[in-house]
């Protein structure tokens, strides 16, 4: 992969790099996946995140997305040299007793509160253990690990380097596991992000593998490039060369509104424009483009 980038730009870029003028304030020393596609999402809410220190607020969707992942982690963990995926029982005791409660824990800790249950605690764990049974036995069996949750550093031609954690490497693919409500069959744009910076950490293509749980009806749906072939991402030159610029620009970004705004002022609140957004933002209730209309 060909990685370039103009000289001009990072110059502009290390303007901040040896002089911190922004006492209190963290100066960051490296930029993440998830933290790229939050300030193209709303550079106010990667503000509040990165600058501000502000904990998200704990949301009954992304515990579930992460006791899913937490009884994966357990499986595959072992699987690298077992060779031999958990009986569905022991999984899902795992998830019961350990894994759900676990997560659950770990997000009010960081948060300082607790949830408020869109739905109840009871039937949140019930989504995350059929999520679980239904991956286990349709898609679990296929993939054999050669590592689990591993975190890794990537430099993109910036002062600071990439950072991340992707969730499954098989010999022959990295794979990413995305949860939520309903089946998604094709990658979000801010996912195209993700599987450049994972190609360029592992040297692999990337499989995104969607599995969402319906509140109302129970329906389990999982979606991988085997339903899907828009889901595996195999980038072409090209593509890696105009991602790589869109890596840079949104740095680039981040350091102007830095500039403009320094770390106090608010940044461009740009969920507004797709609101979808603003429903899971941790930080809706004092965002000045909303007015307090929240």
């Amino acid at each position: 992969m060909s990685l370039t980038i103009d000289p001009r730009e990072l110059r502009l870029l290390r303007r901040f790099e040896d002089v911190w003028p922004f006492a209190g304030y963290p100066r960051l020393d490296h930029l993440s996946p998830s933290g790229l596609a939050k300030f193209i999402e709303c550079p106010r809410e990667w503000q509040q995140t990165y600058i501000q220190g502000r904990p998200d607020k704990p949301a009954e969707v992304l515990i579930v997305g992460s006791a899913f992942h937490s009884a994966m982690e357990f499986n595959f963990k072992q699987k690298i040299s077992s060779g031999v995926d958990l009986d569905l029982v022991e999984l899902i005791d795992y998830h019961d007793s350990v894994g759900f409660d676990d997560r659950l824990v770990a997000d009010q800790e960081k948060a300082g509160m607790e949830i408020v249950w869109k739905t109840s605690y009871e039937e949140a764990k019930t989504r995350a253990r059929l999520m679980i049974g239904e991956y286990r036995n349709r898609v679990c069996e296929r993939l054999q690990p050669i590592a689990v949750e591993q975190k890794f550093e990537v430099p993109m031609g910036l002062p600071v380097k990439i950072q991340g954690r992707y969730d499954l490497l098989t010999p022959e693919v990295g794979i990413d596991w995305k949860s939520g409500q309903k089946k998604q069959y094709s990658p979000k744009t801010a996912w195209l992000l993700q599987a450049l910076i994972y190609s360029f950490a592992t040297g692999k293509p990337v499989e995104f593998h969607t599995i969402s749980c319906s509140p109302k009806t129970h329906d389990v749906g999982i979606v991988t490039p085997v339903e899907s072939a828009e889901l595996l991402v195999l980038l072409s030159q090209g593509e890696v060369d105009g991602l790589t610029a869109v890596v840079h620009s949104v740095a680039m970004e981040m350091v102007d509104c830095m500039r403009r705004y320094g770390p106090d002022e608010p940044w461009p609140a740009r969920g507004r424009f797709h609101i979808f957004a603003c429903d899971y933002c941790s930080f809706l209730s004092d965002c000045p483009a909303w007015g307090g209309a929240s």
